[in-house]
Formats: structure tokens, C-alpha cells, sequence
């Protein structure tokens, strides 16, 4: 199974890959672009995707419209979500764009590996 993050909290990033990486052929994305490119590239099974944003000039509704133009041009590919355990709204917003599924900060090895057992 081939998995791609974008995850932009560094932390939680590395403790997905490092729980994954072992198992399954895991790689990261550094942004938008570089996740579309990987998709292009290589077919990824799952892609885990961070709906939460910094950067100032993409706001999460257009991260999470990101998703739907990814869909269109890979409808294989599995989404699930990261978000914060909060932010219900952007959890709304995304299941409108395909992301039925969601992982949560602070995220927890045994859901992260319950996660993908679903989608496999």
C-alpha cells in the first residue's frame, strides 16, 4: 500500500510516518504542489491530508477545495482528513468536498493504524 501525508505540524507529521514507515511505503509532501506532483507520479493508495493551513494566501476552504480538484483528476485515491478535535466545521466543509474520514490532533498510533486497516 502506497500512502502519501501532507501534513503541516512537523510533529505529528514525523510520528505518522515513523508509526507508518515501517509497514507501509509512506512518503511526505512538502506542500499542495508537491502532493499533486507525487499523485501524478506515483499512484498513491491513501492520502492523508491536512485541512488546517498557515499559509496565509490558501485558506482552508480553498485546501479543502484542493481535495475535490485531486478527486477529479485521481478518483482512486482515498482521502482521509487532519484537522483538530475542534474544528468540526472544517470537518463539514470537507465531508461536501469527498473526505468522509478523519484523523484528529493530537493524533494516536492505534487510530492512525485502525484508519488504515479500514481503508485497505
Amino acid at each position: 500500500m502506497k500512502i502519501v501525508i501532507l501534513n503541516e505540524d512537523l510533529r505529528s507529521e514525523m510520528q505518522m510516518y515513523l508509526a507508518l514507515s515501517t509497514l507501509y511505503d509512506v512518503e511526505i509532501a512538502q506542500d499542495v504542489e508537491d502532493l499533486l506532483h507525487m499523485l501524478d507520479q506515483n499512484k498513491a493508495d491513501l492520502t492523508f491530508f491536512d485541512l488546517s493551513t498557515s499559509d496565509e494566501h490558501l485558506k482552508q476552504k480553498d485546501r479543502v477545495s484542493v481535495v475535490k480538484k485531486i478527486r477529479q483528476k485521481h478518483p482512486s485515491v482515498k482521502f482521509v482528513g487532519i484537522c483538530d478535535r475542534s474544528d468540526r466545521l472544517l470537518q463539514k466543509e470537507a465531508a461536501r468536498h469527498g473526505i468522509e474520514n478523519f484523523i484528529t490532533r493530537p493524533i494516536k498510533n492505534r487510530e492512525l493504524l485502525e484508519m488504515i486497516k479500514e481503508k485497505n
